[in-house]
């Protein structure tokens, strides 16, 4: 080790000019990517055989907003990592790149060695998991390349974190610990992995989420209003929609039946951001728009400020309403499940809801409440369900009970309901899950970095339902929950569903 070398740290860019150079020069280069949270002897050894394949080493940081290994991390921030690696002596550059993976990278860099560690050599691979180090490979073997891995032994970074560094705090540290006791993560992986083939039915509103950003710039002079400067607006995604798109993380065969205005139906750019393997079932209603919810949002801060909701409230009219049903009559005894995802905005009517009830193998059920149905739309308007997953609020005002213990208000829709499994989700305290059999389990909430809570609770849904459906045991099916809500409060809104990558990688971390 040497003194930190500020003269090695260069941004992206700079450093794809410079090895541009350097290869006009004879020289050959040869690349590591990773997080390097915690730098070890493992990592020593791994650049001092790397740079042996070539003349210069460069060394690519994953940044903090990419990193996706549980909470707490990265315990080091990109700055500190690339300081930290530029004391190194067998390395010569070092860059923070802005992607999940290398590829952004490598495209830059275009090494002649690109460098993974021996365990990378040694992993299993699952053929449903998408292998991030062969889409690696294949963009390092498009710039004449070479994949290489060195030899020695290995140390984890995420094994020494989880182990001597209190990143998390004690109960969920004792939670993970009692976890690993219990199960692997390659078991986990395996049972998420057989889920594949499950035929999902997913029902309920379409939504359109805007995210305009903006600046205030100070009170208006002629009257009490806070002027605030447009900077720049999203467009994703939500609703069922986004639901499906989770959905498809896991199984192969989802089918999105939803409700679409056809005043401005949004059908071209809803099908450009559907997944691939997600069929669309849509029916429109004249005279209106799709359902759009346009959130004003603090630039820097990101805090919400005010929201426009563009809802026109029971408008679904008899003869959409005969249509679907005689749908849902006909084809949803063809799937193994549906997925009920109720934002209380009209298409969930009373017929329609019976229909699905009577017919239904099984039902997975999310009735949620809102600004625009508080207090109307509530779980037990349905007469049953094998699953549900509501949070906190949502069962109280199911019950009637704003301040009695959450336990018995659990045990009492439950029971209404006849279902299997029931999940409640406490924000920032995790979730509590029953059944009768196993009683009460409760989880951590498996982050702190929080970006935005919208959607969260309905990725967590999508992906506990299959995992009810196919018999998991709770404390997988409430795990693998809760960390789809961690995955996805750490980005904006709906601007990213759940893939399955993410969650094996979550997972992989944290057990470890």
């Amino acid at each position: 080790m040497e003194r930190s070398n500020p003269t090695k740290l260069k941004r992206l860019a700079d450093l794809a000019r410079i090895v541009r150079k350097l290869k006009e020069q004879g020289k050959k280069i040869v690349h590591c990517h990773g997080v390097f949270d915690l730098i070890h002897p493992g990592h020593i050894r791994h650049f001092s055989q790397a740079k042996k394949y070539g003349d210069i080493l460069v060394v690519t940081i994953t940044a903090d907003a990419f990193v996706n290994k549980g909470p707490g991390r990265p315990v080091f921030k990109e700055d500190l990592r690339a300081e930290v690696l530029s004391s190194i002596e067998y390395v010569d550059y070092v860059t923070i790149v802005n992607s999940g993976s290398a590829i952004l990278a490598i495209n830059k860099i275009k090494p002649d060695f690109y460098v993974k560690g021996p365990d990378y050599k040694k992993r299993k691979v699952n053929p449903y998991v998408p292998q991030k180090l062969k889409s690696e490979e294949e963009a390092v073997s498009k710039w004449g390349g070479n994949l290489v891995f060195t030899e020695d032994v290995i140390f984890s970074s995420s094994q020494l974190i989880n182990e001597n560094l209190y990143v998390y705090p004690p109960a969920t540290k004792m939670y993970l610990d009692n976890l690993k006791s219990k199960y692997s993560a390659d078991f986990i992986i395996n049972q998420l992995t057989g889920l594949r083939n499950l035929k999902i039915l997913v029902i309920g509103d379409a939504i359109i989420d805007e995210y305009h950003y903006c600046l205030p710039t100070g009170k208006s002079s002629k009257e009490p209003v806070m002027v605030h400067q447009y900077i720049a607006d999203e467009t994703f995604i939500g609703g069922t929609l986004a639901t499906a798109n989770h959905l498809s993380a896991l199984s192969d065969k989802v089918t999105l039946l939803t409700l679409l205005g056809k005043k401005r139906s949004y059908e071209r750019f809803i099908k450009t951001k559907l997944k691939p393997t997600v069929v669309p079932i849509f029916f429109y209603q004249g005279n209106i728009s799709t359902i759009i919810k346009r959130r004003y949002v603090d630039f820097y801060t990101k805090q919400k400020l005010f929201q426009l909701a563009f809802i026109k409230e029971n408008f679904l009219s008899d003869k959409i309403e005969r249509r679907i049903v005689r749908f849902l009559t006909r084809e949803i005894g063809k799937y193994d499940l549906v997925i009920v995802n109720d934002f209380g905005h009209g298409l969930m009517s009373r017929k329609i809801i019976a229909t699905i009830c009577k017919s239904a193998r099984f039902l997975c059920l999310n009735v949620q409440a809102n600004s625009a149905n508080y207090g109307f739309n509530v779980i037990v308007k349905y007469p049953r369900a094998d699953f549900v997953c509501i949070d906190t609020q949502e069962i109280r005002l199911a019950t009637h009970d704003q301040f009695g213990e959450l336990p018995p208000l659990i045990k009492k829709i439950y029971t209404v309901m006849n279902c299997k499994m029931l999940i409640v989700t406490k924000g920032q305290e995790g979730s509590i899950c029953y059944q009768k059999k196993r009683g009460f389990h409760e989880v951590p909430a498996l982050t702190d970095r929080i970006v935005d809570r919208v959607g969260a609770g309905d990725a967590l849904f999508a992906v506990t339902s299959p995992c009810v459906y196919s018999g998991l045991e709770d404390e997988i099916t409430s795990f693998v929950g809760n960390i789809a809500g961690a995955l996805q409060v750490q980005v904006v809104g709906n601007s990213k569903q759940i893939e399955l990558i993410d969650l094996v990688r979550f997972i992989t971390r944290l057990l470890k």
